[in-house]
């Protein structure tokens, strides 16, 4: 909200002018999540052991915008004495705010659906509980075997879609933001009911990014036509100086008292004359590196042209260095942007990208906010490091630098860019769960077929 006070001859006044600021749109490819499955016990009056719950998802989309679906898919193996009831996926909003001392938090519900029961969800019989313990105890090759297979087959079930909801995000929903004074986080759950009186209800949670639909930015979406013409009524201009007129804003004239003049004792102050600078840039490493307009009369004219009104530009050069691009990131509105721009720049290709360590390379995905960013930046990045001379050991550092839930997706986007996968296959499923080998299967085998 933009707010204009004043004090008049007779009265104050104040105007005020609601502006609406929403998040760049989407980028259009998906950032999909497959939840490993989470083997929990099922315990009875919190201490007696019934057996277990076995469950996995798959999230299709973790970025969604506001008025677009959010497509789940659930399997689950039930290895218990208890029965599932339901199985309920929620997606929630909370809001966090703090500033000076105060603070306060809402949480809502956004959207709930319950999956479709099937034959995995039965119950065992007290033979077949018995027999399970039994053989739990003494593993075995055979009982081995049997647990992987369980894997493959939530696997097999979570991809072929058998039992799948759709989620819609209202577009009275707030996005998501990470600021210092408010948040808002998003989040998925997934939760398991079973049968009968104080039992454990297993559930998992995944966090989700609400934003702007692709659609508005030109992109292909799914974005309702309630939410479209939300961001229709946004005017859309380029980034300009500040100033009391935007040209490309609508503009509305509104009448205001006449103020009122300024103090007799101002009459003796001494003004200097006003200086309107029409770019400014921050100089980031070393000590001045860049040259304002007078500083050599021999200099590039195009970088002594004077702007509208004859305001000089100031030139800003950043130094190619990692510390540097970490802070470029880290300060930046869109990282992925960011890093494509310095991509095309050679001076950075020969001082940053040519010479990157494995080390390095995680830290800059780790310098990203947001890690739904992090697999397309790491993969962005992937072949101008060393020249196009992308190892095994790159891809170990980025699936070790991001979280357990962006592995998989990590390694589906760096597999087709790893030089030596044919030979170091092995040292990167070495880093991998039973879970995340199953999931990267055929990631692996169209890598190696290229």
């Amino acid at each position: 909200k933009a707010e204009l006070k004043g004090s008049g001859r007779i009265f104050n006044y104040k105007v005020e002018r609601v502006i609406d600021v929403v998040s760049a749109p989407l980028p259009p490819q998906p950032v999909p999540h497959l939840i490993p499955p989470v083997k929990q016990k099922v315990n009875f009056f919190g201490c007696f052991d019934v057996g277990t719950i076995t469950m996995g998802a798959r999230v299709e989309n973790t970025r969604v915008g506001k008025g677009e679906t959010a497509s789940i898919d659930f399997a689950c193996k039930n290895q218990s004495r208890r029965g599932i009831d339901r199985v309920e996926a929620t997606i929630t909003e909370e809001v966090e705010w703090s500033a000076g001392g105060q603070n306060n938090r809402m949480k809502r519900k956004l959207a709930s659906r319950t999956f479709r029961p099937d034959e995995r969800w039965v119950k065992l019989s007290k033979e077949e509980m018995r027999s399970l313990k039994s053989s739990s105890k003494c593993p075995t090759s055979t009982f081995r075997n049997e647990e992987q297979s369980i894997l493959e087959e939530i696997h097999r079930a979570i991809h072929d879609g058998e039992n799948r909801v759709a989620l819609d995000i209202a577009s009275s929903s707030y996005q998501s933001y990470l600021g210092a004074l408010i948040k808002v986080n998003h989040h998925l759950k997934i939760k398991v009911f079973t049968s009968g009186l104080c039992t454990h209800n297993p559930k998992v949670r995944v966090p989700l990014y609400i934003g702007t639909p692709s659609s508005v930015g030109g992109y292909q979406g799914t974005a309702s036509t309630t939410e479209q013409s939300q961001y229709d009524n946004i005017p859309t201009v380029e980034a300009i100086p500040s100033a009391p007129y935007i040209p490309n804003a609508p503009y509305i004239a509104t009448a205001m008292p006449e103020p009122s003049a300024p103090p007799a004792e101002w009459a003796s102050a001494v003004t200097a004359t006003p200086v309107i600078m029409t770019q400014s840039a921050a100089v980031v490493g070393g000590g001045k590196i860049y040259q304002a307009e007078g500083d050599n009369a021999h200099d590039n004219p195009n970088d002594n042209e004077e702007a509208d009104g004859g305001s000089p530009l100031a030139v800003a050069e950043v130094v190619p260095s990692i510390p540097n691009l970490i802070q470029e990131i880290q300060l930046s509105v869109s990282s992925l942007s960011t890093v494509n721009r310095r991509l095309t720049q050679q001076t950075w290709k020969r001082a940053v990208f040519d010479p990157m360590t494995p080390n390095q390379y995680a830290s800059v995905i780790r310098a990203v906010a947001i890690e739904f960013d992090q697999p397309d930046l790491a993969a962005a990045l992937a072949p101008a490091v060393r020249g196009g001379n992308f190892t095994h050991e790159y891809v170990i550092a980025a699936i070790r630098a991001v979280s357990e839930w962006l592995r998989t997706p990590m390694i589906g986007k760096l597999l087709p860019s790893c030089t030596d996968l044919e030979e170091h296959s092995g040292k990167i499923l070495s880093q991998l769960s039973d879970w995340e080998r199953v999931c990267t299967q055929q990631n692996f085998r169209d890598a190696l077929q290229r």
